[in-house]
């Protein structure tokens, strides 16, 4: 699981690609969401998981879009 939330990091992340400020707990936290949620296909890490973490980020946690992705 270190190598997914370095993924999310990577991402996520302060000064990465969209930099939403997201911080390791938060990023491990919403993981642990991810997989209490009912109904969603098996998790493999891949870019559909991140999204799906970086939409509980945004939904539970508060986190915004960086306003340069959000225009």
């Amino acid at each position: 699981m270190k190598d997914f939330i370095d993924y999310v990091m990577s991402f996520y992340g302060p000064g990465e690609i969209y930099d939403m400020g997201v911080s390791r707990d938060d990023a491990w936290n919403a993981l642990c969401i991810l997989f209490r949620t009912k109904n969603r296909p098996p998790f493999v890490g891949d870019s559909i998981d991140r999204e799906a973490v970086r939409d509980i980020l945004i939904d539970m946690f508060g986190y915004k879009w960086p306003a340069e992705v959000a225009a």
